[in-house]
C-alpha cells in the first residue's frame, strides 16, 4: 500500500529542493534568548524555514519585566520562564518578587489577524468572566498592536489555578471523572445561555475595531442583556482560515453575518473569489508527500464544487430557529484547557482565543474528552480476567468512555436542552463537515468537501428540505471521485501508520526527528526499487534531502 502511495505522489507532484531545505531561525545572529522567542518543541522534515518563522515573535523582555511589575506592584521579576508554545502562541510565567506568579501570552505570526486576535480573545475573556461567571483567568494588561515598549502584542493575566486536567484524568475514578462530565455539561450550558442576533467575534464596544457592529442580546435577565449590550461589540471572525494570504484583505467576507445563511454563503463566496483570483494550479499544497489529483490542481473544480454547496445552503439550513441561533461557545475545550484543583472541581478554563458566535449547529459539539468512534460497551465481557494485558487496557477505555458518554447525553438531556437538540439533529455531523471543508477546499483538499455533497445528495430526503436536490453529480463525476478517493485513502492509511512518529505536515518531535528522517529515507528505498525510468529519475531527485546529511 505505501509503494502505491509513493507511486502517486511521484505522478501528481513535483517536490522542489527549496521546499524541502532545512534552515535555522531566527535569520540573524543568535542569542541566548532566542530559546524564549523561537519554536523548540518540533522540527519539520520539510519547509522547516517557513514554519519557524511564522513561530517566531520576538519581544522585549525588560519592557515586559517592567510591565508586570507595574501591574502586580511588585519591585522586580525573579524569573521568567517559558512554560508552553502550541501552533499559534508562547507561554511564559513571571515570578515576581511579590511572590505573585502571573502568565503572559504572546501570539506567533500565524496566530491570526494583527489586532483582532488579541483584542478578541481579552474581550472574550472578559464576557466569559464577568458576564458568564466562569472560572477564566483574569486579564491584567494587554496590548492589541505591537506599537508599545513590549514591541509585540501581549496578554497579562493571573496564573490559572489548578491542574491541568490531562495530567491527572488517567488516575481518576471513572466517578470521579463522571463529575467532571457533569460540571462540564454545567459550563456549556452557561455557554449557550444567551443568544445574539449576529454571528462573529467578540470584542470591547470602546475599541476602534473596524466593521464592528452593535449586539442585541437575549438573557435569562434583562439586567445581563443591559451589560452585554453596553460593553461588547460583535466584529470581524478571527477564525484563521479566514486570513490566510489575500484572503486577509478580503474584508466583506470577515462578518459579521446576521444568519447561518448568510454566513455559509460568504464562506463559499469569498473561497469562490479567491480561488478564481489567486489559487496557482501547481501549488494547491506545501505539503510533498500529500496525494492530489487532477481535481485537486483545477480550479474549476473547486469552483463547481463550492457553487453546488451554495445552491444547496437555503434548504439545508436547519428549519428550527433553536439551531440557527448564534451562540457562544469554546472551541477548542480540551483537557489541556481544563484546570481542576485537588476537589476535582473545574477551576480555570484557559485558551478562549478564536472563540466566536456561531450558529448553533455549527458551533457546538461534545467534549473532546469523549471518544465517539468506539463501539458502546457498558461492562466488561465474562472472560475479560482470560484476555491479555493489551486487550484488558482497550476494553477497560472502551467501557470507561461508553459509560462516561451515556452520563454526558443523561445530564445534556435533562440540563441543556440546547445541546441536546444539537445532538438529536441528524444532519448535524454532515453539515458541521461541510462548514468545515469549505473553508480551505484549495488548501487542504477537494476530495472530503466533494464526498460530502456527494452524499449529501443522495441523502437529500434526510435533511428535512422541500423539493429536489439543487446539483446533481453525473455517473461519471462519481466514477472520477471514487478512483480518485482510492488514491486518497492509501495516502491516509500511509499517514495513519506513522502518525505516532510525524505528522502529513512534516512536524515531530524533537526525539523523534532521527526516526523521522530514518522512515522516509526507508520510503524513498521503497520508491526506487518499484520505480523505473524518468519517474524514478525524477522520484530519486524530488527525494534527495531525505540521504543529505540533516543538520542539527
Amino acid at each position: 500500500m505505501r509503494v502505491q502511495t509513493i507511486r502517486r505522489v511521484a505522478q501528481c507532484r513535483h517536490i522542489s529542493s527549496k521546499a524541502l531545505g532545512y534552515s535555522r531561525m531566527p535569520n540573524h545572529n543568535p542569542t541566548e534568548n532566542d530559546q524564549l522567542f523561537s519554536y523548540t518543541s518540533g522540527r519539520w522534515l520539510w519547509n522547516e524555514k517557513q514554519q519557524l518563522e511564522a513561530r517566531y515573535r520576538y519581544f522585549n523582555i525588560s519592557s515586559l519585566k517592567k510591565l508586570a511589575c507595574d501591574v502586580t506592584g511588585s519591585t522586580g521579576c525573579v524569573s521568567l520562564e517559558k512554560i508552553g508554545e502550541g501552533n499559534y502562541n508562547k507561554a511564559f510565567r513571571l515570578v515576581m518578587q511579590n511572590n505573585q506568579n502571573i502568565i503572559v501570552k504572546i501570539p506567533n505570526p500565524n496566530a491570526g489577524p494583527t489586532m483582532h486576535t488579541t483584542a478578541s480573545e481579552v474581550a472574550t475573556m472578559e464576557y466569559a468572566r464577568t458576564i458568564l461567571n466562569l472560572h477564566v483567568p483574569k486579564v491584567l494588561a494587554w496590548s492589541a498592536t505591537s506599537l508599545n515598549p513590549v514591541e509585540s502584542e501581549y496578554i497579562i493575566m493571573e496564573e490559572a489555578k489548578g491542574a491541568q486536567l490531562h495530567t491527572v484524568w488517567q488516575k481518576l475514578e471513572i466517578r470521579a471523572k463522571r463529575d467532571i462530565i457533569d460540571q462540564i455539561v454545567d459550563i456549556e450550558k452557561i455557554m449557550l445561555s444567551v443568544s445574539f442576533d449576529k454571528i462573529g467575534s467578540l470584542y470591547f464596544k470602546d475599541r476602534d475595531i473596524p466593521q464592528c457592529e452593535s449586539v442585541k442580546a437575549t438573557a435569562a435577565s434583562s439586567e445581563v442583556e443591559d451589560r452585554i449590550e453596553s460593553r461588547f461589540s460583535i466584529g470581524p471572525i478571527v477564525r484563521k482560515e479566514f486570513w490566510v494570504g489575500e484572503r486577509g484583505d478580503m474584508h466583506h467576507y470577515h462578518g459579521p453575518w446576521k444568519s447561518a445563511r448568510q454566513y455559509l454563503e460568504s464562506v463559499a463566496k469569498r473561497e469562490i473569489d479567491w480561488i478564481s483570483k489567486y489559487a496557482v494550479s501547481n501549488e494547491t499544497t506545501e505539503n510533498p508527500w500529500q496525494y492530489t489529483s487532477n481535481a485537486q490542481k483545477s480550479r474549476e473544480a473547486h469552483v463547481s464544487s463550492l457553487q453546488k454547496f451554495m445552491s444547496a445552503i437555503p434548504s439545508i439550513i436547519p428549519k428550527d430557529p433553536d439551531l440557527r441561533s448564534p451562540r457562544f461557545w469554546h472551541p477548542d475545550f480540551h483537557s489541556g484547557n481544563i484546570y481542576v484543583d485537588d476537589k476535582n472541581n473545574i477551576s480555570s478554563i484557559i485558551d478562549w482565543q478564536g472563540a466566536w458566535i456561531a450558529p448553533l449547529f455549527i458551533g457546538a459539539n461534545p467534549p473532546m474528552l469523549l471518544d465517539y468512534s468506539i463501539e458502546t460497551m457498558m461492562k466488561l465481557p465474562d472472560n475479560f480476567k482470560q484476555l491479555d494485558e493489551t486487550e484488558k487496557d482497550r476494553l477497560r477505555y472502551q467501557v470507561a468512555q461508553s459509560i462516561l458518554i451515556h452520563a454526558y447525553e443523561i445530564r445534556t438531556a435533562k440540563e441543556n436542552p440546547l445541546m441536546h437538540k444539537v445532538m438529536r439533529h441528524l444532519q448535524g455531523k454532515p453539515l458541521k463537515q461541510l462548514e468545515a471543508f469549505a473553508n480551505a477546499t484549495w488548501d487542504n483538499s477537494l476530495l472530503p468537501f466533494r464526498e460530502c455533497l456527494i452524499r449529501m445528495e443522495r441523502e437529500w430526503a434526510d435533511f428535512d428540505v422541500d423539493g429536489p436536490c439543487p446539483y446533481q453529480f453525473s455517473d461519471e463525476e462519481i466514477r472520477q471521485h471514487q478512483e480518485e478517493g482510492a488514491g486518497f485513502n492509501e495516502s491516509q492509511e500511509l499517514w495513519d501508520s506513522i502518525r505516532d512518529i510525524v505528522n502529513d505536515e512534516g512536524y515531530t518531535h524533537k526525539e523523534d526527528f532521527g526516526r523521522a528522517v530514518e522512515l522516509f529515507r526507508g520510503l524513498r528505498e521503497e520508491g526506487l526499487n518499484v520505480l523505473h525510468g524518468e519517474e524514478r529519475d525524477l522520484f530519486e531527485e524530488q527525494t534527495r534531502w531525505a540521504v543529505d546529511k540533516i543538520p542539527v
